[in-house]
C-alpha cells in the first residue's frame, strides 16, 4: 500500500513538457539556408522543412469563392493560439511577422534562439498580409511572451521601395523561455 502511494506521488510531480523542436545542428542549419536560397513558393515542397521546425499551417484552398476577411483572421488567430499551446503557453516566447521567403526568415530567427515557425497564411496581396499581421499583433501583444510591441507590425523588409514580388506569408515563430539559449 505504501509503495502505491509513493508511485502516485512521483507520477504527479513530474512536469509536463511537450515535445518541441530544438535548435538544429550545424549541417542542418546549412541545409536550411540552401533551401531558402532556392525557395520558389509555387513549387516548394513544405515537407522538406518539417525536420527543422518550419511548418506550413496555411488554410486549405477553398472549393468555391474566396474566404471572407473574418474567416482568414479567425484562422490566423486560431493558429497563433495553437502554436503557443504546442510550445507551452507559460513558457512560449513568440513573434508574429510577414515575409516573402519564410525559410530565409526562419534561418535568421534560428540565430536568435527561436526553434519553431508556422506559416499561417499566404496571399498575393501585401495589404491583406500586413493587415493580418497588424490585427494579430493587436490581439496578442499583451500576452506573456509576445515580442511584438503594441502598435507595431508592417514596418519590416516588405516595405522597401523596391517591392519583393508575391506571394507574401504571415507567420508565427517562437521558442521556449526555459530552453538553454535565450529566445529573441
Amino acid at each position: 500500500m505504501c509503495m502505491d502511494s509513493l508511485i502516485t506521488i512521483v507520477l504527479f510531480k513530474l512536469p509536463y513538457a511537450p515535445k518541441v523542436p530544438t535548435l538544429p545542428a550545424k549541417d542542418d542549419y546549412n541545409k536550411l539556408k540552401l533551401l531558402g536560397d532556392s525557395f520558389d513558393a509555387a513549387t516548394f515542397d513544405w515537407n522538406l522543412t518539417k525536420p527543422f521546425g518550419l511548418l506550413n499551417r496555411c488554410a486549405p484552398e477553398p472549393r468555391t469563392g474566396q474566404p471572407t476577411c473574418g474567416k482568414i483572421l479567425a484562422w490566423a488567430k486560431d493558429k497563433v493560439t495553437s502554436f503557443r499551446e504546442r510550445m507551452g503557453i507559460r513558457v512560449c516566447v513568440f513573434k508574429v511577422g510577414v515575409t516573402a521567403n519564410p525559410i530565409t526568415r526562419y534561418h535568421a530567427y534560428l540565430d536568435q534562439g527561436f526553434t519553431s515557425m508556422w506559416v499561417i497564411s499566404v496571399s498575393p496581396s501585401l495589404d491583406l498580409i500586413h493587415m493580418l499581421e497588424a490585427a494579430l499583433v493587436s490581439e496578442f501583444n499583451k500576452h506573456v511572451g509576445c515580442r511584438n510591441k503594441e502598435g507595431s507590425g508592417v514596418e519590416g523588409a516588405l516595405n522597401k521601395k523596391q517591392k519583393t514580388p508575391p506571394p507574401y506569408f504571415l507567420y508565427v515563430t517562437g521558442g521556449r523561455a526555459d530552453q538553454s539559449r535565450r529566445v529573441g
